[in-house]
């Protein structure tokens, strides 16, 4: 072999090296071809007259997020390791039967990172003080968390990570410290379980319950409240294809994908006379239309898991204010007429984010 052909496979890696980098460089040029979903502007070369002393960092953090074709090959990329290799990224864990998880609650399955007795405790101190304020309020409390999806699917997670077993979860470990401190909270768990084995109660691309989730919790709330069920006993049984999974747009930022999802039911029976109509806002309030209303006055702190949960709980409610702000904004019932009869506190948080709870009671810990 001679020379020139020894070096052959080097000089055309490195030409394609160099062809590909020039290739997105020009790229950027065309309109379109470098839009991504930071929109960010390029860096300055000169701050107040003099060079960045950060330029090149900087310039090098928004060229990874805008050179062209970014999100095309992202797309590619991921479909390939998902298809393929089942694997997904730094946030998205690729299960079984389609289904992905959302990598923060890893720790929660594995049991890799438990929060400690003292974490715990200042937990449920935190929620046994929103608890003391809210009947001191006159209002009824009821604390409830939403399980991460894995915990209701673990047998969707793959193979190669291993649940924690029969060790028990944060979830676990806080709720006989609230039943010792008297404080009314609603483990769905087992409702949730039970359902999965009829439809399913979480999306397969999103890190959320779906609708149907969504209504048993509800559900099992107002049992729990002794109110009337009327428009969520019944199990949601139409179905669309157009919802689109916050875990998917992390894999496939360009293409859309779509996921099942139930038909809400109780969607017409409530409007909005304050904040965004859009469930993700962080303060939303709502009136009612119907005629008959089972709660008076509903006052709901909530985090991602409580946007589904709110079209059932404002149908059912008077006037109901569904809030997201930590500290939590408790303070919010002397606002309301006392006189109201029933109010209903509900806090609800997501099984990965139980550490929050620490130091939520700040608004009135004295």
């Amino acid at each position: 072999m001679t020379e020139k052909r020894k070096h052959l496979p080097a000089v055309l890696f490195t030409a394609a090296f160099f062809a590909l980098c020039v290739f997105f460089s020009l790229g950027m040029l065309l309109p379109g071809a470098a839009d991504a979903a930071d929109s960010g502007d390029m860096p300055r070369l000169l701050v107040d007259g003099k060079i960045s002393e950060t330029y090149r960092d900087d310039f090098e953090e928004w060229f990874s997020k805008h050179f062209a074709y970014r999100d095309i090959l992202v797309d590619a990329f991921s479909l390939l390791k998902e298809k393929v290799f089942h694997t997904g990224n730094d946030q998205v864990i690729v299960g079984r039967d389609g289904f992905l998880f959302f990598a923060e609650t890893l720790p929660d399955y594995t049991g890799s990172d438990p929060m400690t007795d003292g974490e715990l405790i200042a937990a449920a101190d935190a929620l046994k003080n929103l608890s003391d304020y809210a009947e001191e309020h006159g209002a009824e409390f009821l604390f409830l968390c939403a399980p991460n999806k894995n915990t209701i699917y673990p047998e969707k997670m793959p193979l190669t990570v291993a649940s924690r077993g029969e060790a028990s979860s944060n979830l676990d470990r806080l709720l006989p410290l609230l039943d010792e401190r008297g404080v009314n909270c609603l483990d769905v768990r087992p409702a949730l379980l039970a359902a999965k084995e009829e439809r399913l109660v979480y999306h397969k691309r999103d890190s959320h319950w779906n609708n149907e989730g969504a209504r048993i919790a509800v559900k099992a709330v107002l049992e729990a409240a002794d109110i009337p069920l009327d428009l969520i006993g019944t199990p949601l049984t139409e179905v669309t294809h157009d919802f689109r999974g916050d875990l998917d747009s992390l894999l496939y930022p360009k293409t859309p994908r779509y996921d099942d999802e139930f038909v809400l039911e109780p969607e017409a029976h409530y409007r909005t006379v304050a904040g965004s109509s859009s469930l993700m806002s962080l303060d939303i309030q709502t009136i009612s239309d119907l005629d008959r209303i089972p709660v008076e006055q509903l006052l709901m702190f909530r985090d991602s898991f409580g946007s589904a949960l709110i079209p059932y709980f404002a149908s059912v409610s008077g006037s109901a204010r569904f809030h997201r702000a930590l500290p939590y904004r408790i303070d919010l019932l002397e606002e309301t007429a006392s006189t109201a009869s029933p109010r209903l506190v509900v806090i609800e948080i997501a099984e990965r984010n139980l550490k929050n709870l620490i130091g939520s009671d700040a608004r009135i810990a004295g």
